[in-house]
């Protein structure tokens, strides 16, 4: 009956109006310039591989994806998925929440139906998908101090790929402002190998069905310390686009200020802007506890 129930939900939403519900703007990140979503498609139209970014819980946000992934099928993308285990691949049977929770899917980690609107689009287009996230029990051997199932695919690649100093520190911090500023060494350091193996996997991935679109957080699409920074280390000659999708509750008032801010928060090619969701500060909890 829960899974009834979330199908309805997700047919809901898919029969709403896409331009009532998002409000939208996209920059050039170099150029600092604005773009409409034609210019942006036939910007990245020869891309070998495409990064969409995400603020999980924005449903907006998965609702432009998907419009944007619907308008750029004249090319065969495959989609390389944040949201699913590394080596499974979606067989769609009719039952897409089923389809999904089949090759490990975690609907609480991923708010159904809120990314199932998404996937709602990729079983429309008979797309194929791909995981490309580390499993659980791989990030409990590395927090064990164990090896992982595919350490003979990744950890080469992360050799190769080794951060610079400055791109290293941002991504300790970016972890650590991500978890409301309280993590030990210990910990942090943990979370950076585990993001970078993250990244080593979907990249790889990426690689073998190019051309691909990669969806994930806007972390993991950053220019800087994101799987574009591996895939440029794989393959140098590689066209690849990453869009950062960030979000703003003042469409009516876009001052320079907040525009610099949004600049400063990403480093992607392109940054597409669009409402904020309503939420409850995920570090107030842990705010409460250290009083």
């Amino acid at each position: 009956m829960k899974s009834f129930c979330s199908q309805c939900l997700i047919t809901l939403l898919l029969l709403i109006p896409y331009n009532l519900l998002a409000t939208e703007i996209i920059f050039e990140y170099e150029t600092k310039n604005q773009v409409n979503v034609q210019d942006l498609i036939s910007a990245i139209h020869d891309a070998d591989i495409i990064l969409l970014g995400e603020i999980h819980d924005n449903l907006f946000q998965h609702r432009a994806r998907a419009d944007l992934i619907s308008k750029i099928q004249n090319k065969e993308f495959a989609i390389v998925s944040e949201h699913l285990v590394f080596g499974s691949e979606i067989t769609y049977s009719g039952s897409l929440l089923e389809d999904l929770e089949t090759i490990g899917f975690n609907k609480k980690a991923w708010i159904l139906p809120t990314h199932g609107v998404l996937y709602k689009k990729f079983e429309e287009l008979n797309l194929p998908v791909f995981g490309g996230d580390l499993s659980k029990k791989d990030i409990d051997n590395i927090y064990e101090g164990k090896g992982l199932s595919q350490s003979g695919t990744l950890t080469p690649i992360i050799k190769r790929s080794a951060l610079d100093s400055q791109s290293k520190d941002k991504l300790l911090n970016d972890l650590v402002v991500g978890h409301c500023g309280v993590v030990e060494e210990d910990f942090l350091s943990f979370m950076f190998k585990v993001q970078r193996l993250r990244d080593a996997s979907m990249a790889y991935i990426a690689s073998k069905v190019a051309p691909a679109i990669v969806i994930a957080g806007n972390g993991h699409v950053r220019r800087d310390y994101g799987v574009p920074q591996i895939l440029k280390k794989i393959n140098p000659d590689s066209n690849i686009v990453s869009i950062a999708f960030l979000e703003t509750d003042k469409f009516s008032n876009m001052t320079d200020n907040l525009i610099k801010k949004l600049f400063k928060d990403a480093d992607a090619d392109y940054i597409w802007l669009t409402e904020a969701v309503s939420r409850v500060d995920p570090c107030e909890k842990l705010r409460g506890r250290r009083k």
